[in-house]
């Protein structure tokens, strides 16, 4: 009887794991595409501050605008996101701290692995 029920652990594991390989592993494989939130002020030059952040587990266009979702909620941020070199660059209309852009990431999912401010002059 053991041998019956290691035998059907086994083949559902192999079940599961085919069926990831198959599909893909990303968050947008079998769900319906993420709805862009539309931001007010789409022109960057109207924030004054200009930052990149890299980060760790963006796959798809779903995570990329899920994560501009996120700064567009917080109703002070633009973000566009290049998901060939996960990264973002985001616009603020105030200055924004590197903690508070890694927790707003982390709450969905994401990390923060850098984050650097540009100046004016860049």
């Amino acid at each position: 009887m053991l041998y019956l029920i290691t035998a059907a652990v086994i083949a559902l594991l192999l079940w599961y794991l085919y069926r990831k390989l198959r599909h893909g592993g990303c968050c947008g494989t079998h769900e319906a595409p993420v709805q862009k939130h539309n931001v007010t002020d789409k022109d960057p030059a109207h924030y004054p501050y200009r930052y990149t952040a890299e980060i760790e587990g963006m796959v798809c266009g779903n995570c990329a605008r899920r994560i501009e979702n996120l700064f567009a909620e917080t109703g002070q941020c633009l973000a566009r996101i290049d998901l060939a070199d996960n990264t973002a660059v985001v616009y603020a209309k105030q200055k924004t701290e590197r903690t508070e852009c890694a927790k707003l990431l982390e709450s969905a999912g994401f990390t923060l692995v850098e984050w650097e401010e540009h100046h004016e002059s860049e």
